[in-house]
Parts: structure tokens; sequence; C-alpha cells
């Protein structure tokens, strides 16, 4: 593999539409942080949000290059990375949750609430039409 393609490696072409939603979810992170506000500021949940919008968007950019790496792959290889990838974020997400959970200074529903959010804004973009891919 040649230094061009290791610098240039976004075959599937995800990358562009995960820094946007990353974006728009960290946003979102901080609508649904200023909710919480109505009932009053606690500590808890700003860093709830904030771990949830910061691993929301870790976990998709993760994803993003997974997939890269898969479409370039045998089928078997690939289905190994998707599920080991799907694996990974699920176990951080569960980690990050039971900390939350254990100790009490991370507000569980704002680590979780932001995983909704790139489903949420995907479908946004397909009422409004927005096509990424030139299919229809």
């Amino acid at each position: 593999m040649n230094v061009a393609s290791k610098v240039n490696n976004d075959s599937a072409g995800l990358m562009p539409i995960a820094a946007r939603l990353c974006k728009a979810m960290m946003l979102g992170s901080l609508v649904c942080f200023m909710f919480t506000l109505i009932s009053g500021f606690e500590l808890r949940n700003l860093i709830g949000f904030a771990v949830g919008g910061v691993n929301a968007c870790l976990g998709l950019r993760y994803l993003a290059a997974t997939c890269n790496k898969a479409v370039e792959c045998d089928q078997k290889r690939a289905k190994r990375l998707m599920m080991s990838c799907y694996g990974i974020r699920l176990a951080v997400l569960t980690a990050l949750c039971a900390a939350g959970f254990f100790t009490g200074y991370i507000s569980v529903a704002g680590v979780l609430v932001p995983q909704l959010f790139p489903r949420i804004f995907l479908s946004f973009d397909h009422f409004l039409g927005i096509n990424y891919f030139g299919k229809e």
C-alpha cells in the first residue's frame, strides 16, 4: 500500500458524513443539556451529555473507519471487523453507563441519549431529500 492510500483511505466515502454528524451530535447534546436546566443545574448532567456526545462522535468515527477497512476485505474478514467494531462500541457504552450508575457522577441518560442522534439526524436528511451517495 502506498503512502497516498494510507493518508486518504476513505473508500466508502463516510468520513465527511461522520464529520458533519459529529458537529450536529455535539450541538444536540448541548441542546439536551439546556433542557435539563429547567429542573436546575446539575454537574452530573453536564458531564453526562459531554461524555455521551464525545462517545457518540468517537464511536461514529470508529464505525466509519471500520467500514472503510471492511469494504476492501473479503466477506468473512469484513464480517469479523464489523462485529468486533460493534462489540467494542457496545463495551465502551456499557462501561460508561456502569461508571455513571455506580459513581453517580455521570448522568446515564446523558450518556445514552446522544447515541440516538445519528439515526435521528440521518432521518431528517432523508426527509429533506439530502442524498449523500447519489443513488435513488
